[in-house]
């Protein structure tokens, strides 16, 4: 979400990274590290209730770490003015946490790695079952007049979980296609290349849909 202002960013930042502390605590004396995806959903629920009462002009106590940080993200709504302006920032906030929390946990010697596939799975569950629930929100509210609040929660939910897919997951699938081999082999899929500078260092890979008709295409795929 790098189009929130680093203004808001330095607003944000202090409350997200509580947040993300108190998450990677609680996984830290759960039964089993996989509970992450568990304790994301609770914490995305309780942000985006706390923005949903506060745009209807609830009263909300803002106690927890997610509360205060759902507060945070209304008020700057407020400082723009205009109707939906939160989601911008809830993105931008959820967006920091799942890559925090990852990074606690490497701190705290429950995991080795920062995203291992596990971590990267149980995170995309924790995104689209939240939609789920802000969803029985929604019906629970019977809010006809705040419905766009809804439809914006979920929304950036996806999207969220949509910019994750593009922005992490191909890389440590390449990582791990250079690693261990691809596992794609039947008569239609996308291959890397690499890319290299004008002194032939390997600066990066291209995926791409390849012309199997040309030998060339063959040289430097990764298969």
């Amino acid at each position: 979400m790098p189009y929130v202002a680093q203004e808001d960013r330095k607003k944000l930042n202090p409350t997200i990274e509580n947040v993300a502390i108190a998450i990677a605590k609680r996984v830290k004396s759960a039964d089993t590290p996989a509970e992450l995806s568990v304790f994301y959903k609770r914490a995305f629920m309780s942000i985006a209730e706390t923005i949903y009462r506060l745009v209807s002009g609830k009263q909300v106590e803002l106690k927890t770490d997610e509360q205060k940080l759902g507060g945070k993200i209304y008020e700057l709504d407020r400082e723009y003015n205009y109707d939906a302006a939160f989601n911008g920032e809830l993105n931008y906030s959820i967006t920091r946490i799942i890559q925090l929390t990852p990074r606690e946990m490497v701190q705290r010697g429950i995991s080795k790695q920062e995203l291992r596939y596990w971590i990267y799975s149980q995170t995309v569950g924790a995104l689209m079952r939240v939609q789920d629930e802000v969803k029985a929100l929604a019906t629970k509210a019977n809010d006809p007049a705040r419905d766009w609040v809804f439809d914006g929660l979920v929304g950036v939910f996806e999207d969220i979980k949509d910019e994750y897919k593009r922005r992490v997951n191909p890389d440590y699938e390449l990582e791990q296609i250079l690693k261990s081999g691809d596992c794609y082999d039947g008569p239609y899929h996308t291959t890397l290349r690499e890319v290299r500078d004008d002194a032939g260092n390997v600066i990066g890979w291209h995926e791409i849909m390849p012309n199997r008709e040309s030998p060339k295409n063959k040289d430097k795929t990764i298969s």
